[in-house]
């Protein structure tokens, strides 16, 4: 039986990576793969999802934060407690070096055949002898990568050394090829769940957002937003449901508690059924890469209005198909697009079927495909060599 080793930083995350990594592991455990999640570090978090397949934390005491060199540098450079920063600094820098040199032994102790990374700190956990059994899966875009010197320092370091490189999207791909990185693969994520139902977007009339309340989320302009729409009397049956975690800024509590058409309803456990109630899904992000919200919401048949954020946007999105993807910054746009199909049902109705269309590329078996045919090309390289 292959074995096949998914490696992440932290544990019991309800954020994508960790929904990703579950759900392929899902699909390759059905198909008779021996499979593994392995994480650093525990982010202590109580809402642990047991698999059938076995997870492993190598360090379930510390958490996945560090104190930057930066904060070090800052800290003297502002006389703020500057030892107390480097004793910091030097604890987290031994500790993942510690974390790191558990990491090597367990893959040699477990052997894996395949060795699927999430995070680029890891890479410095794997032996030697096992590169060319790496795969690392860049789940933002490659112009954030690229943007951030560390991180792609790392990344470059080790492009010629693993087996592949696998994208979201086939402009990531293109991306990073003229960049140098040729051993390059594009796989989608795929989808949580099976849907076997259609939303009656028509009939639902209900604005949704699946999202974290971070900043380059810009949920207070998605409320702004909304809220301008709302004033137009053709919408009074129409409402918006925002599902997520973190800290709302003061003006997004504000439209909230001043507009009942607009609720807040905090994490959501079963986004399914409460897409399924929806008729359309709202993202005002900055930077994404390939969000799962949306091809979630694909699978139940509703479609998407987002603003460009990056180069995966208009192959996940497919402008007046199943959504629209709106530049940067335009509002006025993104409104006038969001008002055209609150107040055009019909082709609301065609999108969403559009939508429910695409999703079937999205389906596990169909992504377990793709990962398992690129571990067959992965052999025969190895065996090659």
């Amino acid at each position: 039986m292959k074995k096949i080793m998914f490696i992440q930083n932290e544990a019991h995350v309800l954020g994508g990576i960790f929904q990703v990594n579950k759900t392929l592991g899902l699909e390759f455990y059905k198909q008779k793969y021996d499979v593994q999640i392995v994480s650093l570090r525990n982010n202590h978090k109580d809402d642990y999802e047991k698999t059938p397949f076995k997870q492993v934390v190598l360090n379930s005491h510390d958490r996945w934060e560090f104190t930057q060199r930066r904060d070090v540098l800052n800290a003297f450079k502002n006389y703020n407690k500057p030892l107390n920063s480097l004793k910091k600094y030097l604890i987290d820098y031994f500790n993942l070096k510690n974390d790191l040199k558990k990491l090597k032994d367990y893959i040699l102790k477990e052997n894996p055949d395949y060795i699927i990374v999430s995070h680029y700190q890891v890479l410095a956990g794997i032996p030697k002898s096992f590169l060319k059994k790496v795969i690392y899966v860049q789940h933002s875009t490659f112009n954030l990568l690229y943007s951030d010197k560390k991180n792609f320092k790392v990344i470059k370091k080790y492009k010629n050394n693993i087996f592949g490189f696998a994208w979201l999207a086939k402009s990531t791909k293109l991306i990073a090829e003229k960049t140098g990185f040729k051993n390059s693969y594009v796989i989608y994520n795929p989808v949580r769940f099976n849907c076997g139902k259609v939303a009656n977007v028509v009939k639902n009339k209900k604005l949704i957002a699946l999202t974290r309340f971070s900043p380059e989320k810009r949920i207070e302009l998605m409320l702004e937003t909304v809220n301008d729409v709302f004033k137009d009397k053709r919408f009074n049956e129409w409402s918006m449901e925002l599902y997520g975690s973190g800290e709302l800024s003061k003006k997004s509590r504000d439209i909230i508690t001043n507009n009942k058409k607009i609720r807040n309803m905090g994490v959501v456990n079963d986004s399914m059924n409460v897409l399924l109630q929806s008729s359309c899904i709202l993202n005002t992000s900055i930077i994404e890469g390939y969000p799962l919200s949306i091809i979630e919401a694909y699978s139940c048949g509703v479609p998407a209005i987002t603003f460009d954020f990056g180069e995966a946007a208009v192959e996940e999105v497919t402008n007046g198909y199943n959504g629209f993807v709106i530049e940067q910054n335009n509002v006025k746009k993104y409104k006038e697009k969001l008002i055209y199909l609150m107040s055009n049902l019909n082709e609301l109705k065609k999108f969403g079927m559009n939508a429910k269309e695409d999703s079937k590329k999205y389906e596990p078996s169909e992504i377990a495909k793709n990962w398992i045919n690129l571990f067959k090309e992965m052999d025969g390289q190895n065996e090659k060599s």
